[in-house]
């Protein structure tokens, strides 16, 4: 009898842990070409209504990831707006595991060949563009606002 229970204790619990994970899933990004992965760790409702320094953390980071997200689009380059504590990426045949290491918001710019770039922090709109014109050789004009468009030399 005291068989049967550690059986059924056991299966219980393996159930419940299968469970756990699932509802812990990590989002999964494929990257195909350019991409800007805006991080930002889950804050319960409750902590935002209280801390006004994470309210206006979560307001700006909205805020600039929907004013950019357009412009960063059309350059094609991939813009996901992730609320998790850990995301998966998947470059070609690679799987890797993204959890931040210093603070629980910021930016995660892959591509194809390349090291990812990781900056930390909530970035405007024009900050990171700048930071993605850099990591993947794209221009931007901030007086127009005109899409980023990839930068080619064409010397001879």
């Amino acid at each position: 009898m005291k068989r049967l229970r550690s059986a059924i204790a056991c299966a219980a619990f393996c159930v419940i842990a299968i469970a756990l994970r699932a509802a812990e899933k990590q989002p999964l990004v494929v990257v195909r070409g350019p991409t800007v992965i805006a991080f930002f760790e889950p804050v319960p409702s409750g902590q935002v209504d209280k801390d006004a320094d994470a309210n206006e953390a979560l307001s700006d980071f909205q805020f600039y990831a929907r004013s950019i997200r357009t412009r960063i689009r059309k350059a094609g380059i991939e813009f996901h707006e992730l609320y998790t504590h850990s995301f998966r990426l998947r470059v070609g045949n690679k799987m890797t595991t993204f959890r931040p290491a210093k603070v629980g918001v910021g930016y995660y710019l892959v591509a194809p060949g390349k090291e990812p770039r990781i900056e930390y922090g909530v970035m405007t709109d024009s900050d990171l563009l700048q930071v993605a014109n850099a990591y993947f050789g794209t221009q931007h004009s901030e007086k127009t606002h005109d899409r980023i468009q990839t930068h080619r030399d064409v010397s001879p």
